[in-house]
C-alpha cells in the first residue's frame, strides 16, 4: 500500500438497504396471503353516499302549514315557501313570516326572499347556506 493509497480512500461496495425480493421470501416454501375484505371498507362505503335531498314547494294558507315546513327543514330538505295566497291579509302574512323566521333561526337554517314582485320565501336546513348580496 502506497502513500497515494493511505491519502485517498478507497470506495467500499454499497450495502444494499433494501432486501430483494427473492431473499425476503424464504427459499423453501412461496409465500400466499389471502385478501380479506376489511369491515372498514363496507363502513366506508356507506359513509361515502350522498344524502338524498328535496327541494320543496309549499304554499301556506294557514297556520297549519308551518308544522309542514318545519318537518321538511329537520328532514335536511331545502323549502321554496309561496305565500301568494295570504298576500291580501297583513296581518296573517307578517304573523306567519315571523313565525317561519323563528323556526327558521331555531334550527339554525338560512332564509331569503326570492323575488321582490312576489311573497316567496326560501329555507334551507342548517347545512345548507344562502349567499346573500
Amino acid at each position: 500500500m502506497g502513500l497515494f493509497d493511505k491519502i485517498v480512500k478507497k470506495e467500499e461496495p454499497k450495502k444494499k438497504l433494501v432486501p430483494t425480493k427473492e431473499e425476503f421470501q424464504p427459499k423453501d416454501k412461496k409465500m400466499e396471503v389471502d385478501v380479506i375484505p376489511f369491515e372498514e371498507d363496507e363502513i366506508a362505503k356507506e359513509l361515502v353516499k350522498p344524502q338524498i335531498r328535496y327541494i320543496k314547494k309549499i304554499v301556506v294558507t294557514s297556520y297549519s302549514d308551518l308544522e309542514r315546513i318545519s318537518s321538511e327543514l329537520q328532514a335536511g330538505n331545502i323549502v321554496i315557501v309561496d305565500l301568494t295566497p295570504i298576500e291580501g291579509k297583513i296581518e296573517i302574512l307578517e304573523k306567519v313570516v315571523e313565525q317561519i323566521k323563528g323556526m327558521t333561526h331555531a334550527l339554525d337554517g338560512g332564509i331569503a326572499k326570492i323575488s321582490k314582485c312576489e311573497a316567496k320565501l326560501i329555507v334551507t336546513p342548517p347545512d345548507i347556506k344562502i349567499a346573500k348580496e
